[in-house]
Parts: structure tokens; sequence; C-alpha cells
């Protein structure tokens, strides 16, 4: 099988730790590739910087939509590139926020997620509550620290700030499992588990591993209602790739 891991800002250096967690994790059957748009914003941090990352994620995907079985948007948010993508293929597509949170309720009661900075914190809550897991979610805490600020800071740093966080989540509100928050903080989730004595989910492994059973199973997603393909409809200023799901109305075949 073969999974594309689609970093939506445009920081390389993210987006060469996600291939590497991912090369880590995945199945000796399972080919995985980590790519990012060649424009957009280089961090995601705001709904804006999520609107301007869509139309490079989207092409990025339509690139390689008959080349992979299915699809990882590898960014901490309720982006809405997953939900486009859904419509567009039958294949399974997974964000990591959501995935994480799947997994993380199925390995504690309650569960809390570790994210960057502040102004992050309601749109997770927003996207917790849209994922329908409000009861089950304990807190959103923030390190403070801009997404950049991953690559910049020290290892050390980076890591003692996620602890902390981490450590008022459990001890102040309950939290039984944490989601880590950001690609960014991929690699950090089993050091963090030995010190904090709860599950330490990290979102694309979560997303990885999902879509393995998820083709391993053989279903797809459902073109009843919500994902159906959209209509045809005439495209002004965009690249022709953008009109390639619009061509067909026939069902995808499996590569």
């Amino acid at each position: 099988m073969r999974i594309l891991l689609i970093n939506p800002n445009t920081s390389l250096g993210f987006t060469a730790k996600i291939q590497e967690i991912a090369e880590k994790y995945a199945l000796p059957g399972t080919q995985v590739q980590a790519v990012n748009p060649k424009s957009g914003p280089r961090s995601i941090e705001s709904i804006y910087d999520e609107l301007l990352s869509s139309p490079g994620t989207l092409e990025v995907a339509l690139e390689n939509l008959d080349q992979f079985d299915a699809f990882v948007i590898a960014c901490y948010s309720d982006h809405p590139t997953v939900y486009a993508l859904r419509e567009i293929t039958e294949k399974p597509v997974l964000g990591i926020a959501e995935a994480s949170m799947y997994v993380a309720c199925m390995l504690g009661h309650r569960f809390s997620v570790v994210t960057t900075n502040r102004e992050w914190e309601p749109l997770l809550w927003d996207a917790v509550r849209h994922y329908g897991m409000a009861e089950r979610c304990a807190s959103v805490r923030s390190t403070g620290m801009p997404v950049l600020a991953l690559e910049s800071a020290s290892p050390e740093e980076t890591y003692a700030m996620i602890l902390n966080a981490s450590r008022q989540a459990i001890e102040q509100d309950g939290a039984e499992v944490i989601c880590l928050g950001c690609a960014g903080m991929s690699g950090l989730d089993k050091k963090l588990e030995s010190e904090l004595h709860v599950p330490v989910v990290d979102g694309v492994v979560s997303a990885l591993k999902l879509l393995e059973g998820l083709i391993g199973y053989g279903v797809r997603t459902s073109k009843r209602l919500a994902y159906s393909r959209p209509g045809y409809k005439e495209l002004l200023g965009y690249a022709d790739i953008f009109s390639k799901p619009y061509k067909s109305d026939q069902p995808e075949t499996s590569k």
C-alpha cells in the first residue's frame, strides 16, 4: 500500500520530520511519502493561513491522486482540504488532529491537546466540537511557542515547554491521554510517556496506522451524501488540474 502525507505548510524541515516518523512506524509493506506544497504559508497558525495553504495542498493531492491508496493531511487543525479530498476521491483521507483524538478516546476516558501558540486554542476547541468529542476533551493547552519556533528553539527548551503543559493538563484538568497538537512535535511522544506515565499520541503516527487498517480492511469513503463528488462548473483563474475532479462522474477504480 502507498500513503501520501501532505504537510500543508511550506516548511521543508517539518516535511522531513513527517517523513522520518512515517518511515519509522510504517508496516514493511507500506510505502510512505511526505510532501508539501510549492506555495503557501511557511506555518499554519490561523484560519487565514489554513485557507492560503489550501490551493497548494489540493494541487499536490490532485497531482498524486492516482498513485496512492490513502492520504494524510499533516496539519493539526480541522483543515478544509480533508473534506475536499473526501469529496474528490473514494480513497481514505485523514487529518492528524481527528486521527489522534479518535485514538486517544480508545486509550483513556478524557484527553487533552497540547499545542503551540495560545491563538490556536479556540480553533482546536472548535475542531474538538466538530468531531463530536467535546465531552471527552479535558482541555486544550498551549505552550505559547509559535509553530516555527519548534524549528529554531533548542530541543531541550521545546521539550520542557511541552512537558510542563502536559503535566498541567493531567494534574489540573484530569487528562488521561495527551495528544501532541502539532506535526512539529512528532517524535517526542515516547519520551513524554516515560515521564508522564500516560499515553501520549502523535497525530502523524495515528493517521498512518488508522489508514493502514482502513486500506487493509478494503473500505472506502462514502459518496452517498456529505462526500459526494462535486458537480461540474467552470473555473476562472485556476490551473487546469483543479477541474480534474469535475470531469468524470464515474466511480474511481482501485490502483
